[in-house]
C-alpha cells in the first residue's frame, strides 16, 4: 500500500509485470557471547547484561535455532537480506569480530544490516572501529541513512541505536539523519523505486515499553506522512507483529528474534519473506511469516498482501 503526497504522485515507470524482489527480513539475532569482557571494556550496564545473558539469555537465544532460521532463508533465495539489528549481547570487541566471521560465512545475498541497541550497548571510543568490521553490511558507518537497491527496491537504513543508562533499551535517529531521508525518499519516488526504510526500534507506540522506545518518533512520523514510504521494517520487540504509521497506509512490519528457542508461537524464531512486484503500474508487496514450530520446523505463519488502496487482512495458507 503506497503512501504519496498529494499533488506528487508516486510514479512507477516503465515498471509493468516485472518479475518480483524477494528480502528476508530478520533480527535480533543474539550471537553467543565470544568471551566475557576485558577489564577496560568493564562497565556497570555491561555487567548487568552479562547477568542476564548467563542467567537467563543464553538458554533462549540458541545458535541451533539461529541455524533453522539461515537454512530456511537460503532455501527461498532471497534477493536481498534486511537485518534489523542486535547480533551482540554486550557490545563487546569480540562479539563483533564473531559477527563478522559469522556475516561472511552466511554467503547471503546484498544484504543491508542496521545496528541494535545492543550493539551500541555503552558509549566508548572504540564504537567506530567496531563498527567498521560490519562495514561491507552497515553500508555506512555513521549517522547517514545507508542504501542497498535492487532494480525497483531500494533498501534505506537509518541507526535508532544509542548507548543509554542501565535498565533503558531506548532508541533515537538523529535530527540530521531524519533530514538526510527526506531528500533519499523524494527522489526514490521521483525515480519509481520501492521504498523499504530498516531500523532497530518501531517507529509506532505500543509496541514496546516506553523505556524501550523509540525518542522523538513524531518527527519521524511526519517525515514519512510527508514524504511516503512503501513498507518500514523493525526489530527490538523480538514479536512478529504488524502497524501502520499514523494517519497513513504505511505498513510497519516486526519480527520475532532469530535465534529465540520454539518455547511459545508467539515469540518462536522466525522470519518475514517478503515479495514485491510492480504491476499494472502498482506496488503489490507480500509479506509471508516463516516461524519455527515446537516440532522444530518450518512453518507459514500468517500472510499479507498490500496494493494500494487495498489491504487484505492476515490468512493463513
Amino acid at each position: 500500500m503506497s503512501h504519496a503526497v498529494p499533488g506528487r504522485p508516486l510514479c512507477i515507470r516503465r515498471l509493468l509485470f516485472l518479475s518480483a524482489v524477494k528480502i528476508a527480513h530478520l533480527s535480533d539475532l543474539h550471537l553467543p557471547l565470544a568471551g566475557l569482557p576485558c577489564l577496560k571494556e568493564i562497565r556497570f550496564k555491561r555487567l548487568l547484561s552479562l547477568l542476564s545473558w548467563q542467567l537467563r539469555r543464553k538458554h533462549i537465544h540458541l545458535p541451533q535455532t539461529l541455524s533453522y532460521i539461515m537454512q530456511d532463508i537460503r532455501a527461498h533465495m532471497p534477493d536481498m537480506v534486511a537485518m534489523t539489528g542486535d547480533l551482540t549481547n554486550l557490545g563487546l570487541l569480540s562479539e563483533f569480530q564473531a559477527a563478522q566471521t559469522w556475516l561472511e560465512k552466511q554467503d547471503l545475498p546484498p544484504t543491508l544490516l542496521v545496528p541494535g541497541n545492543h550493539d551500541a550497548l555503552i558509549r566508548e571510543p572504540t564504537y567506530s572501529c567496531k563498527s567498521t568490521l560490519w562495514a561491507p553490511w552497515l553500508r555506512n558507518t555513521g549517522h547517514a541513512p545507508s542504501v542497498l537497491r535492487h532494480g525497483p527496491v531500494m533498501l534505506i537504513g537509518l541507526n535508532s541505536a544509542i548507548p543509554t543508562a542501565p535498565f533503558l533499551a531506548s532508541g533515537c535517529v538523529a535530527a540530521e539523519s531524519v533530514e538526510a531521508l527526506r531528500p533519499l525518499l523524494r527522489q526514490a519516488a521521483e525515480e519509481g523505486l520501492c521504498r523499504v526504510v530498516l531500523l532497530h526500534h518501531p517507529p509506532v507506540a505500543g509496541l514496546v515499553p516506553r523505556r524501550k522506545g523509540l525518542r522523538q518518533r513524531k518527527a519521524l512520523q511526519r517525515l514519512f506522512q510527508q514524504e511516503g514510504a512503501e513498507l518500514v521494517l523493525h526489530g527490538h520487540s523480538h514479536r512478529g507483529s504488524l502497524s501502520f504509521i499514523p494517519h497513513t497506509h504505511i505498513p510497519v512490519l516486526g519480527t520475532p528474534s532469530a535465534s529465540h528457542c520454539a518455547q511459545t508461537s508467539a515469540r518462536s524464531a522466525g522470519w518475514n519473506d517478503i515479495s514485491i512486484q510492480a504491476c499494472a503500474q502498482k506496488w503489490h508487496i507480500t509479506i509471508q511469516r516463516r516461524a519455527l514450530g515446537l516440532d522444530l520446523k518450518m512453518h507459514d505463519g500468517p500472510i499479507y498482501r498490500f496494493a494500494p488502496h487495498r489491504l487484505s487482512l492476515p490468512t493463513r495458507l
